[in-house]
């Protein structure tokens, strides 16, 4: 059985086939999801949570079909194993020309029936009948995904299509929070599901005909993905074995097709076809689009609502005022918009910033719609910005519409009013009413908007959410709300729920003394109860779950006094736990009273040193004196650890070091990676050659040269930035490379105010770069990298910011003009 890879994924194998028990069949889905036909087995993706598309289905599903061509794989039925395949098997049963088994109550022929399930959990094969189970025993069963891939001792399906974590489905029967967005943790009450009404076969007729097309377009990264099975077919399921043809050698790699005019694959093309040039067009040197492009999009645009959103990002950047008409021209009639199309219309049309008359529009939607046609609206980037930009008792009404709708809208709407702190103060009155929702993760939401809002809570209300009966994350948030109570009141409570059996509350009880009161001394008081409490714990001996909690409240803490206190408190357990614990969080104060402890505890803090201990001794201590905590650090466990600390002898002028240092750029990954960003950022060697070459490789080799690039630039020596900068003005790649990074950075649902990519790197290094990027991007149609610009501006260089801001305040840009007239002086 093959091993997972770092970082918890699947394992993979050469060209993205791999074999664990079986076969596994898996795409390669883009940025934003979907797998783009042609990039077939590339790339193997681990989902942790997921909302499948119509693209990964046929996509997956086509490979399915390659691999059963390729090796003879035949059945004579197909049956589903639970409702949410049912679509699938129609699916594959139509395309194998075979029949699919409906009755439940069947008894199929294991041997020549292929089972087909959704999403299967590791004990799937628990509530599943004999049949799907003595399928599985002879490779016929096929998991579109498998939850908890490597929780699967035992049962593992022979063919699978994505492997992943625990939040996954597909888009006829999707989980109910998917519509509003997974959340890390999940919920604490499971919200209903949405599950398509139409007949699976309907839905499967209407997936036939690209599914089939799809097979026929299958590229070069399946046919590598065909050979590794062949050469690794002694790790295919026996089941499988037996049925196949093995000794048929799979062909040579296909020849890419070749694109496709853009203007005739506008008007003429399939779906597939079309896909595949507007990826194709999209690589390619010139990604403009002229007029007739532009009236063949928006003829496509009406007929195809499948490709919708890619054909909206090409209208978005060419013709925004053209996009915000054709929107308009097809939301705003309900008796001629197809139910089926209504909820990525809407969606379309909330993440449109340009239209100014979007609020009536919207508005009148959140009446007439349905309940997934207004969640679509609130989680869409900017339709309820759009919407708060009204008279704010108009924008009150709308939001104490959506707060009272169904749990999934209110907790997107406290979702969006969490991230939105200026909007607290009007409207905390109505979020304080959702305390008595009878949802949990409505009354849990409600409490994290409060709380961020500092709007504390009626003592009634809050001790009925204290009672030890409520579920632990509800509480949780509860606990969190007396740090908004007089420290006097909150000290003693939070000393109280420390010390409770089993400590389940202790993180957020710890959490909350590191913020209760408001000046310094209520928050060393704080501190003192938590040191205390952990003094205790450490001398019973208590040091594995219940210390462990606090310590990762410990490391949230955002000033330096209240860790140090806990290595000032004479334990000597309490001081080994802590230095393993919270060495990173304190490295990340950058206090020089740091170097005091590592000196006194060394011994504590070389247990594993982190990343960044030796560069902080670098920058703050001495070399006579603090050797030894650098040569400690020289062996920690992470190798970027070690070839830091050989960085630092190196700049302290050890020539061993520094030779070690320059072989260890030879040596495999990751050491190479580490090695790489040690030798040029801490000990400042001009490796100038390696660092073009990493940029290059692309992938993490592409990371590091990254994070070099910004590390250079901002903590190292002027004349160490000089040297860099001189090399990267003599290769235009490096500009290229520079400002794809910054555009990469820039992800994520849009929040006002919000500013993500690392503009000083190249405004820091290259000035005359960064001057025309500032005047190219915010001078031309904006976007959300415009908008991220423009804030970084106002923080960093605020007389020009209020130059912009001064000509953009009018912008039709929803985004820019509201950044621009906050920036205004």
């Amino acid at each position: 059985r093959a091993r997972g890879r770092p970082g918890g994924g699947p394992p993979r194998a050469p060209g993205g086939g791999a074999t664990s028990g079986g076969g596994f069949l898996w795409p390669a889905p883009g940025a934003g999801g979907g797998a783009p036909p042609h990039d077939d087995a590339d790339s193997v993706p681990w989902y942790s949570t997921y909302l499948c598309s119509e693209r990964d289905v046929v996509v997956t599903c086509a490979r399915l079909l390659g691999h059963a061509e390729q090796f003879g794989w035949r059945w004579r039925s197909v049956i589903a194993i639970d409702p949410a395949a049912r679509v699938l098997a129609e699916l594959l049963a139509a395309a194998f020309e075979i029949p699919r088994i409906a009755d439940p109550d069947a008894d199929p022929d294991p041997e020549q029936t292929l089972a087909v399930g959704s999403f299967l959990a590791p004990t799937w094969s628990n509530d599943a009948p004999g049949w799907a189970r003595e399928c599985a025993e002879r490779g016929n069963l096929f998991a579109f995904g498998v939850l908890d891939y490597h929780r699967h001792s035992i049962g593992l399906p022979a063919l699978i299509g994505l492997a992943g974590g625990e939040r996954i489905c597909l888009p006829w029967h999707r989980l109910g929070e998917a519509r509003i967005g997974f959340s890390r943790f999940g919920l604490i009450a499971p919200l209903p599901d949405e599950i398509d009404e139409r007949d699976p076969a309907v839905i499967a007729g209407a997936l036939l005909g690209r599914l089939l097309d799809v097979r026929s377009k299958l590229g070069p990264g399946f046919a590598t993905q065909l050979r590794h099975v062949h050469d690794q077919r002694a790790r295919v399921h026996p089941g499988l074995r037996r049925r196949s043809e093995f000794v048929r050698i799979p062909h040579a790699r296909p020849e890419p097709t070749p694109p496709l005019d853009l203007l005739t694959a506008l008007e003429q093309a399939s779906i597939t076809d079309l896909e595949l040039t507007l990826d194709q067009h999209d690589r390619g040197p010139n990604s403009r689009i002229g007029p007739r492009e532009l009236e063949a999009v928006e003829a496509r645009f009406r007929t195809t609502p499948e490709l919708r959103p890619r054909l909206a990002d090409r209208l978005f950047a060419a013709a925004p005022e053209r996009l915000t008409t054709l929107l308009e021209g097809l939301a705003s009639d309900p008796a001629e918009l197809p139910i089926g199309e209504r909820d990525g219309l809407l969606r379309l049309y909330g993440c449109n910033p340009w239209n100014r008359s979007a609020p009536a529009l919207l508005t009148r939607w959140l009446t007439i719609g349905s309940a997934s046609n207004r969640c679509e609206i609130v989680q869409s980037k900017y339709a309820l910005h759009l919407l708060a930009e009204r008279p704010t008792d108009e924008f009150t009404a709308v939001l104490a519409r959506l707060l009272a709708d169904v749990p999934g809208i209110a907790i997107a709407t406290l979702r969006w009013l969490h991230d939105n702190p200026r909007l607290h103060a009007e409207h905390a009155e109505g979020v304080e009413a959702l305390l008595d929702h009878s949802h949990p993760d409505v009354v849990f939401e409600a409490l994290q908007v409060l709380r961020v809002a500092r709007r504390p809570i009626e003592g009634r209300q809050l001790e009925r959410l204290l009672e030890p009966n409520q579920h632990p994350r509800l509480r949780s948030a509860a606990i969190e709300m007396l740090e908004l109570v007089p420290a006097g009141d909150a000290h003693p409570r939070l000393d109280a729920l420390l010390r409770e059996p089993g400590n389940s509350q202790g993180w957020a009880a710890t959490r909350s003394l590191l913020r209760a009161g408001t000046t310094s001394a209520e928050q060393l008081a704080g501190s003192e109860i938590i040191v205390a409490r952990l003094v205790e714990l450490a001398e019973q001996g208590q040091t594995e779950v219940t210390i462990h909690s606090m310590m990762q409240a410990l490391a949230t803490a955002e000033r330096f006094e209240p860790l140090q206190a806990i290595f000032t408190a004479g334990c000597s357990t309490l001081t080994k736990i802590a230095a393993t614990a919270l060495t990173s969080s304190l490295l990340g104060f950058e206090d020089p009273r740091l170097l005091e402890l590592l000196r006194r505890d060394a011994d504590a803090f070389s247990l594993d040193p982190p990343p960044g201990l030796a560069r902080f001794v670098l920058d703050y201590g001495q070399a006579e004196q603090d050797r030894p905590i650098v040569l400690a650090a020289e062996g920690a466990v992470d190798p970027w650890a070690g070839y830091e600390a050989k960085a630092v002898l190196a700049r302290w002028g050890e020539r061993e070091a520094a030779d070690e240092l320059r072989h260890a750029l030879d040596h495999a990954a990751p050491f190479a990676e580490a090695a790489l960003e040690a030798a040029l950022t801490v000990a400042e060697f001009d490796e100038f050659d390696r660092l073009d070459r990493a940029r290059d490789a692309g992938g993490k080799l592409a990371a590091s040269a990254w994070l070099i690039v910004g590390d250079r630039a901002t903590r190292t020596s002027l004349a160490a930035r000089e040297r860099l900068a001189e090399h990267l003005r003599g290769d235009p790649r490096w500009l290229e490379f520079i400002e794809a990074r910054l555009r990469e950075q820039v992800l994520g649902k849009f929040v006002v105010g919000a500013q993500s990519a690392e503009f000083g790197v190249l405004s820091t290094l290259l000035p005359e770069a960064f001057d025309r990027l500032v005047e190219r991007t915010l001078s031309s149609t904006p976007d959300r990298f415009a908008l991220d610009l423009l804030e970084w501006l106002g923080r960093e260089w605020p007389t020009l910011a209020h130059s912009w801001a001064a000509r953009l305040r009018d912008s039709g840009h929803f985004g820019i003009r509201q950044c621009a007239r906050r920036l205004a002086p």
